[in-house]
């Protein structure tokens, strides 16, 4: 895999997790009505300081277990069901034509620095996604090596949560709402769209290698 390719891959699959509507997301915007998209950025570092230890303990993980060429059908088969998942998460909420937001007094009293950090480490979600997606994107990043790999992934991924932090937080701050766009709904449609393609094949590419 060339690094153009996993490029591709890993801007479109972190997009469902990136762009998907979540407790993170919504105290974002809460910020962002106050202090604009400097509080983004303040969000946006929380968040790197539990996702950039958790991606290096994976990479760990997979590369002490020998997981990445012993166990690729598997990985395959979970990251293909994360992405499915996620696919339907997306469909439901277009068709709902409603999002379900955190409640803002989880954090909303600190800074948004400590936010940042309190909404990745107890959500859920951003869990599954990592261990399921996520993982199999740590996993192809194998290719360039232990140290390259994770800089090459998180380089990759990291700069879609600023810029969409940053960015929401600060159209909060004029009072206008991504969420309210028109063209929010296709968005989450495009997005669903390539993450059924990368879902498919990572299953089918699963079910191969274990067959």
């Amino acid at each position: 895999m060339s690094v153009l390719d996993f490029g591709v891959e890993v801007i479109a699959i972190s997009a469902s997790g990136v762009l998907a509507p979540g407790p993170l997301f919504f105290i974002n915007l809460l910020y962002g009505t106050r202090q604009g998209a400097r509080s983004g950025i303040k969000v946006a570092c929380g968040h790197t300081v539990v996702e950039l230890p958790l991606i290096i303990l994976l990479a760990v993980g997979l590369f002490a277990s020998a997981a990445t060429g012993q166990y690729p059908g598997a990985i395959s088969l979970a990251g293909g069901a994360g992405i499915l998942g996620f696919a339907g998460l997306q469909i439901a909420t277009v068709i709902s034509k409603r999002n379900v937001q955190a409640a803002p007094t989880l954090g909303s009293g600190k800074s948004p620095f400590v936010a940042g950090i309190a909404l990745s480490a107890l959500n859920p979600f951003f869990l599954v996604w990592w261990f399921t997606v996520g993982l199999k994107l740590v996993a192809d990043s194998a290719t360039f090596g232990f140290a390259a790999g994770i800089v090459i992934l998180f380089a990759l991924h990291i700069w879609m949560d600023y810029a969409w932090l940053a960015g929401t937080a600060y159209f909060a701050s004029k009072g206008s709402s991504v969420l309210k766009s028109k063209y929010y709904p296709l968005l989450l449609l495009t997005l669903v769209a390539v993450l059924l393609y990368y879902g498919l094949n990572f299953m089918l590419t699963g079910i191969d290698a274990l067959s």
